[in-house]
């Protein structure tokens, strides 16, 4: 199966033509917020099945066992889990690969002739290693309260969302599937900050409510992303922190700028949020150090005037959003999701390379004719943004 093709974007990567659905909604908010209705809301969920509850049920016992169990009991379970992780991705891999997608050629985009069968299979293991420790580390949110947090997690990136919050204002926080990103808004919390993360919940209703109300143990809000602007808006214009996943694939309205090197299709949203509220877009992570330890990272911080027409500042402020992401993936590369749909939506009469994979992009340069400071260092971490051969 091909890759799905975009036929409304640009190559070059300049705005989409015309609004994208998120500003048409953005467009439609009211003052009054009894006045205002969601543009797009899910279907109402039909009553779970009795194997959606044994599901939900199973779920919120094992949460509850390994927040009980020494930290060293469950990530040793987590450790023999390992080889049963790379087993099943390889067999995963075997399906998807005929559909043009999967972990495998999604590294291969990445690294490219880097990638060698060595490098691969450490980056594999490592990648099935932090999976099987991310259900522990999810499940462990129930044993980390203030102190815990202060005690296993190097806090000073929050310094900075501290200082952007000063005069009131809201931050939007742009993360995506990498390091452990369950903990990003649980830290945020239980050091004071009042934060909404927007999630998309499971179809299993009764598992979202499970996994919802264990997120929401450290204070944090979570908001569904379907009609989620107008909550997304008031939040910001309280100061209240709002975390947004920006490491997904887009397929309606994308906006293809470089990411890990080659074009991807981005949603713009972040870039509209800002532009509708003036709110400053931090990106962050929370990524895994060692066993148990973690550092909150603020990878690049956004403050638009809003002194350019829409195109030019979208594709700044999404060309900047991917760049600094990319620089958290290369700085640690067995930490991110790589079986996602990231390089599905391809540009519309895009050629594949010889090797099978997408053209590599040429990065366009910011306003100053360079790049993001730093962007080849990784602040706060020891590590340089480097490739496999580290």
């Amino acid at each position: 199966m091909a890759p799905a093709q975009a036929p409304r974007a640009s190559l070059s990567g300049s705005a989409v033509p015309g609004p994208s659905r998120t500003e048409l909604a953005l467009g439609k908010l009211r003052a009054n917020e009894e006045t205002w209705r969601p543009v797009s809301a899910p279907k109402t969920p039909s009553p779970p099945t009795r194997g959606q509850r044994f599901t939900a049920w199973a779920a919120a016992w094992a949460l509850r066992f390994f927040a009980w169990l020494p930290a060293w009991v469950s990530y040793g379970i987590a450790d023999l889990c390992v080889p049963a992780v790379v087993a099943f991705t390889l067999l995963h891999e075997r399906k998807v690969a005929r559909k043009g997608r999967g972990l495998l050629r999604n590294q291969r985009i990445a690294f490219r002739d880097a990638l060698t069968p060595e490098r691969s299979r450490r980056l594999l293991w490592g990648w099935a290693r932090h999976m099987a420790h991310l259900g522990v580390d999810f499940a462990r949110i129930r044993a980390l309260d203030g102190p815990a947090v202060r005690e296993c997690v190097d806090l000073r990136g929050l310094d900075r969302l501290r200082e952007l919050q000063r005069g009131g204002q809201g931050v939007l926080c742009a993360t995506g599937h990498l390091g452990v990103w369950e903990l990003c808004g649980h830290v945020a919390a239980v050091n004071g900050f009042t934060i909404n993360a927007v999630g998309r919940p499971p179809k299993n209703a009764a598992l979202a409510d499970v996994l919802n109300g264990h997120r929401e143990l450290g204070g944090q809000r979570i908001l569904t992303k379907w009609g989620v602007l107008w909550p997304i808006v008031k939040a910001l214009k309280r100061g209240e922190l709002v975390g947004i996943a920006a490491d997904e694939n887009d397929r309606l309205n994308p906006l293809f700028v470089p990411f890990l090197g080659t074009l991807a299709a981005t949603n713009t949203s972040p870039a509209l949020i800002q532009r509708k509220t003036g709110a400053p877009i931090a990106v962050v992570s929370v990524h895994r150090t060692g066993r148990g330890r973690f550092s909150f990272l603020v990878w690049d911080v956004i403050e638009n005037p809003r002194s350019r027409e829409r195109e030019p500042e979208l594709a700044s402020i999404t060309r900047r959003i991917n760049a600094a992401l990319t620089r958290a993936i290369l700085t640690y590369p067995e930490q991110w999701l790589w079986g996602s749909r990231r390089f599905h939506t391809r540009p519309a009469g895009e050629a594949l390379g010889p090797d099978g994979l997408p053209p590599v992009a040429t990065q366009v340069p910011f306003d100053d004719g360079g790049y993001p400071p730093g962007f080849d260092a990784a602040p706060g971490t020891g590590r340089s943004a480097v490739s496999l051969g580290r």
